[in-house]
């Protein structure tokens, strides 16, 4: 699975809060597989404090720079923890398709890789001003989009980005949630087990 989104749009905080009841629901064994920019893993860190395993591959992006440490980090997160589920967050800009297209030339037993983008309600309209391409990207590859932060944006602004995905052409599953509040992080889940 790859949990996607810009920076700030609340990635990490929504597999935070989500993990602990997939794992929960469907008693798999989780790893996280997380991509930042910079020379420390400020995410992965804070993952670690939760007691998940993270395996962190800092300094470039797995969609490109780093396609083959990528596919041998997963290989190693295979053989060590062997995991039911792998969740994969990559750095804000990366372009979830191009996960897909690595995660591809992977040489194990994969599944199905599902992803789940993360929208910021309050920032949405300034990123796709100012990222329409990556957003686009971004939402082209989604089977899911979670329109997080509807705690801090006025129901007009989700409505705002609703209408937005709905010109963007984006037909599949979109849930209004909130991560820190937990608001319909039951249906995120529900999605996500699938």
């Amino acid at each position: 699975m790859v949990v996607s989104g810009f920076l700030g749009s609340g990635k990490t905080t929504m597999i935070l809060s989500t993990v602990g009841r997939v794992i929960e629901t469907t008693k798999k064994k989780v790893v996280i597989i997380v991509n930042d920019f910079g020379d420390i893993g400020i995410d992965g860190k804070l993952m670690e404090k939760y007691g998940l395993s993270v395996t962190e591959m800092p300094s470039g992006c797995i969609c490109c720079t780093l396609g083959s440490d990528f596919l041998e980090t997963v290989r190693t997160v295979s053989d060590k923890f062997s995991p039911d589920l792998i969740i994969v967050e990559p750095t804000g800009i990366a372009d979830p398709a191009n996960i897909i297209d690595t995660m591809k030339l992977y040489r194990g037993p994969i599944g199905v890789i599902r992803t789940f983008v993360v929208a910021d309600a309050v920032r949405f309209p300034l990123i796709m001003k100012a990222l329409g391409k990556p957003l686009k990207n971004q939402i082209n590859a989604a089977d899911v989009i979670l329109i997080n932060k509807i705690d801090e944006a006025p129901a007009a602004a989700v409505d705002e980005v609703r209408a937005n995905l709905d010109s963007l052409g984006f037909k599949k599953k979109v849930i209004a949630v909130s991560a820190t509040a937990g608001t319909n992080l039951d249906e995120v889940v529900q999605a996500m087990v699938m």
